[in-house]
């Protein structure tokens, strides 16, 4: 791994560690705190002084981190970097046993939007967080959790047994199709087994101290070069990793004396925001108030300092797929290995406005980072990202940016090497300058 680009090589990292969205904020952790970061809690008073690095983590998936430069002077406002740490994802029901002649499946239920026939006819694991019991009842312990090893299967339906599926397709029944082997019945697991008996046995905890879990089933695909000048990224998780990566690296990496640079990693972008971890939440504000007021300043200083600040929301973006023209825009359509990509759309399903899609150009041009724009074929909907909802939240210039994917929401999603080193790029220049 040591011939690729640094840029690539950390997003490496991070998409092997990140096999659910609590371990990617435990890798973001691990970064800054290697870094110099120092961790506060939500919580307490914060005493920050001016040159110093700083992150919190109100719940374990969602972290801020920002930096306040040596000389700064708060009404110089604020440069926001923002992403999101879940992925689209089949996840573990409680009580999930189902036995069926000699067979051990689990029940489960979607998050989000996944491509679900890309989860079919290939190893599968499972990672997430275990909560057992604590010394009261309103203080359970959380144990993060990785199999790192194919310990489940979703075998397609033979053709012999549905002959017009290279023409009509497969439809799919969430609640009958997407129950995994996990084994066969024998003398060690039997009917009597209990899936949190097979958790407890991982974690080396009593079965009787859990409480519950969140799990989410993953590809075990790891990241690797494709194409026949190895110039692709074929990797399960790189939306939205790749942001992750490219905003937590160009803050450490970055260096302004005369403002406050934040980034949050944020959860639940995928099932619309609106959580206590999400975008649509108050979290924003109450992180960047509590700087404000560390250094004697009230809220209503803070929203009017920050409102001259520029935010970013960075994920991913749809590249021109060759195999389907007609679905792109007919005079903006990214390409792989081109540059990362600016989105835009005139109902703010992206977040834009000219001055600050200017800015980032020009940004752009002066630091010669290649950029390519975005905007949605007009008979498509498209997706969404965090920005018009936390713009929402901290008014300011916001703009939606991110590198360009195919196969995007499917187990294993492809992106350009290039892009990514341009995305990093820009982040630590957005944050420099």
């Amino acid at each position: 791994m040591n011939h690729l680009p640094i840029e690539v090589q950390q997003l490496f990292e991070y998409l092997k560690a990140g096999t659910s969205a609590f371990h990617v904020i435990d890798h973001t952790k691990k970064v800054l705190c290697e870094a110099g970061f120092t961790e506060l809690k939500l919580k307490e008073t914060w005493n920050l002084e001016k040159g110093g690095r700083y992150f919190c983590i109100p719940f374990d998936t969602t972290l801020y981190a920002f930096t306040v430069g040596e000389n700064c002077d708060l009404s110089n406002g604020i440069h926001i970097g923002g992403a999101h740490t879940d992925f689209p994802a089949i996840k573990v029901k409680p009580n999930p046993e189902i036995f069926s002649h000699g067979y051990m499946q689990l029940n489960t239920e979607l998050y989000g939007g996944p491509i679900l026939s890309t989860f079919f006819d290939r190893p599968l694991s499972l990672a997430g967080k275990v909560v057992t019991r604590g010394e009261r009842y309103d203080k359970p312990v959380s144990h993060l959790i990785d199999f790192k090893a194919p310990v489940l299967y979703l075998p397609n339906l033979a053709i012999h047994m549905n002959r017009e599926v290279n023409e009509k397709g497969a439809p799919i029944d969430n609640q009958k199709q997407l129950l995994p082997m996990l084994g066969m019945v024998d003398e060690a697991l039997n009917k009597d087994t209990k899936f949190v008996d097979l958790l407890a046995d991982k974690l080396g905890v009593d079965a009787k101290d859990i409480l519950d879990y969140d799990l989410c089933i993953y590809n075990l695909d790891e990241p690797q070069l494709v194409g026949i000048k190895e110039e692709f990224i074929s990797a399960p998780r790189l939306d939205d990793i790749t942001s992750c990566s490219a905003l937590i690296h160009g803050l450490i990496d970055s260096s302004n004396a005369d403002r406050v640079n934040l980034t949050f990693t944020l959860d639940n972008e995928e099932i619309g925001n609106v959580s206590k971890q999400g975008a649509d939440s108050t979290l924003a504000n109450i992180i960047i108030q509590k700087i404000w007021q560390s250094f004697g300043k009230n809220a209503v200083d803070c929203m009017t300092d920050i409102s001259d600040g520029l935010m970013i929301s960075v994920d991913v973006a749809h590249a021109y797929h060759p195999n389907h023209p007609s679905l792109q825009d007919i005079t903006n359509f990214p390409v792989l290995n081109k540059g990362f990509i600016l989105k835009s759309a005139s109902n703010q399903s992206y977040a834009w406005d000219a001055e600050i899609l200017g800015s980032l150009l020009d940004l752009c041009g002066r630091e010669e980072i290649p950029v390519q724009r975005f905007v949605k074929h007009s008979n498509v909907k498209g997706g969404g990202t965090i920005a018009s909802v936390s713009s929402s939240h901290l008014p300011m210039r916001t703009a939606d940016l991110g590198v360009g994917l195919l196969a995007m929401h499917s187990s294993c999603e492809m992106t350009g090497l290039k892009d990514q080193v341009a995305l990093a790029q820009f982040a630590k220049a957005f944050f420099q300058n």
